[in-house]
């Protein structure tokens, strides 16, 4: 197992996303709505990241959970 990055105020932010697109993906399977699975992964990369401004961090998270949404 490759240990990640830890995340903190010097790291890139990737450190934590395989954990924010398991929560969005994971809830997503279970049939709860987008917006719940959204603010879970949001939830999880701001734990991570605090000292990120709200707006960068919604950026952030938006274009991770787009990658990991296959509904279409």
């Amino acid at each position: 197992m490759t240990a990640l990055p830890a995340c903190g105020p010097s790291s890139d932010g990737d450190c934590c996303r395989p954990a924010v697109q398991r929560a969005y993906r994971e809830l997503l399977a279970k049939g709860e709505p987008d917006r719940y699975c959204y603010e879970a992964a949001m939830t999880v990369y701001r734990w991570h990241h605090p000292e990120t401004p709200p707006e960068s961090a919604d950026s952030i998270v938006t274009a991770w959970v787009a990658a990991t949404d296959t509904r279409h």
